[in-house]
């Protein structure tokens, strides 16, 4: 319980805006329940928008990479009103009957780079300012969308489209902004080759277990007869999934693998994939919503074990989550691609839907093998210990950054050889063994600041500031609210003429060598 109200403790309600993003989504991704013409178009909104995310996400992760600097939050307002642009146009196109192939088209080109923007701007924020609370908001925003679906659909049609197209994108701006204005764009490591080789080796297993997994949700649901209770099975193992998570990160204080939830959920999916073809086709929305179910947890888990292992290793997010992502999403458009093709055929044929289960079941074997050999260094939740100090790590990754852009300038290239452990980390900022008082370098930095007129609160939160911890990370060791930190940040800042964070870590290396 002490790890849930520490999770809990200061969540305001802008951390969840993620929520309202994802609550646009589901209104113009629900699926299209037509025939002729509009259904033709309803095939090219879905196959740019699931074209495009993937495509998206993957070539602003390698240009954050090639740059050495994450989005601008200014992308926010560009992602918030490409939103509103293609909720508009979706309602033109599907309800109002005012579309053709060319506004389907714009609407799903919009959509998917409205996602890819969002998507890398939230992981921006909990990997910063909001890695404590990224155990919690991502699956409680996942939640919350659901109830926020389920109260619009109550809504006459053109309130629904008000909504979607005015009401959300705004809250979903506003949240956002809001979340992004208590970061600081801190340098943070490149990610080197060596980096880049590292993070494969120790992630390849779980994104190829999630890619596997949702292809295999888009075919089945792609396949699937048309029924009315398909969607609500949806939003059922969408919903139950994301409660699911938000539990498992509360309430398992040790932290845990990914992996290992994958080992106990795949051989139940394997099972559930035989119901159909034992049963016949009635089971079919019961797999699909234990396959989303399924999928959803392994998604938001790998969205949290990509923000983790961001933190762990001081590492720029938004190339690590279009390495974790991107894969995903691709997949899941193989998959939806594929069931297009072949879904008229399917649906009535027992012969040909066993064809499909049986490739899934193979996929999800050949994961299920991957499983068990995975080495689990990967975690998708941080320990009671690392959440009150995770300090050491940030502030490694800032150093190496600096590093980094010195020797760039010089004409030299930095090169690492192995991975330093968090542990090893932090021993290494914490330097030498505690004396019976404060050293030389202490009493200096203590004195600087109280000639600067910083009272004994603000001293104790610039030296935690200087040693790298975040506003969280200070809030917990000092027993005071984010609000309250983040008050005397301020302070520190206006009594010491500065304007950032890292000029003030500069300080403090600059007092260090004096």
């Amino acid at each position: 319980m002490q790890r849930a109200k520490r999770l809990l403790e200061g969540l305001r309600i802008h951390h969840l805006g993620f929520g309202f993003f994802w609550t646009v989504t589901f209104i113009v991704l629900a699926g299209f329940q037509g025939a002729g013409a509009v259904a033709d178009y309803w095939q090219i909104y879905i196959l740019t928008e699931q074209t495009l995310m993937p495509l998206a996400v993957g070539a602003l992760g390698a240009l954050c990479a090639f740059r050495r600097c994450e989005l601008p939050h200014w992308t926010a307002s560009a992602a918030s009103f490409m939103l509103s642009g293609a909720a508009l146009l979706y309602f033109l196109a599907f309800h109002f009957g005012q579309g053709d192939g060319v506004i389907a088209a714009a609407a799903g080109i919009l959509m998917g780079g409205s996602c890819a923007l969002f998507f890398l701007l939230w992981e921006m924020f909990y990997v910063t300012e909001g890695q404590q609370r990224a155990l919690i908001c991502i699956p409680l925003s996942a939640a919350m969308s659901v109830g926020l679906y389920l109260l619009i659909c109550l809504l006459p049609s053109i309130a629904v489209a008000l909504t979607a197209v005015c009401v959300l994108p705004f809250l979903a701006l506003l949240c956002l902004q809001k979340s992004l204005a208590e970061i600081e764009a801190d340098v943070t490591a490149p990610l080197t080759r060596p980096a880049l080789r590292r993070a494969v080796g120790e992630l390849w297993r779980p994104v190829l277990c999630v890619s596997i997994l949702g292809f295999s949700w888009k075919l089945i649901a792609g396949i699937e007869p048309a029924q009315s209770s398909g969607g609500a099975a949806v939003l059922v193992g969408f919903a139950a999934a994301a409660l699911l998570v938000v539990a498992l990160e509360l309430f398992l204080s040790k932290g845990f693998d990914i992996l290992h939830i994958c080992q106990v959920l795949f051989p139940a999916l394997t099972v559930v994939f035989l119901l159909p073809s034992l049963f016949g086709q009635q089971y079919t929305t019961l797999l699909v919503a234990f396959l989303m179910f399924g999928f959803e947890v392994v998604n938001l888990l790998l969205i949290i074990t990509c923000a983790v292992y961001t933190i762990r290793n001081g590492l720029p997010s938004s190339p690590l989550y279009a390495l974790c992502i991107g894969p995903v999403l691709l997949s899941m458009a193989v998959g939806s691609g594929l069931a297009e093709l072949l879904g008229p055929a399917l649906s009535d044929d027992l012969a040909h839907w066993t064809n499909v289960i049986l490739l899934c079941v193979v996929l999800l074997s050949v994961a299920l093998i991957l499983v068990t050999r995975g080495k689990g260094q990967a975690l998708a939740s941080m320990t009671d210990a690392e959440l009150l100090n995770r300090g050491a790590s940030l502030r490694r990754g800032r150093r190496d950054g600096r590093r980094d852009a010195s020797s760039t300038e010089n004409g030299t290239a930095r090169t690492e050889s192995e991975p330093r452990s968090l542990d090893a980390a932090a021993n290494a900022e914490a330097g030498p063994a505690p004396s019976d008082g404060p050293s030389e370098q202490q009493r200096r930095i203590h004195s600087y600041l109280e000639e600067r007129g910083l009272s004994p609160r603000e001293i104790e939160v610039a030296e935690l500031l200087m040693k790298g911890h975040t506003v969280s990370a200070i809030a917990g060791k000092l027993f005071i609210s984010e609000n309250t930190t983040r008050g005397h940040a301020k302070s520190i800042y206006k009594k010491l003429d500065i304007h950032s964070r890292q000029e003030l870590v500069d300080l403090d290396d600059q007092l260090t060598r004096a």
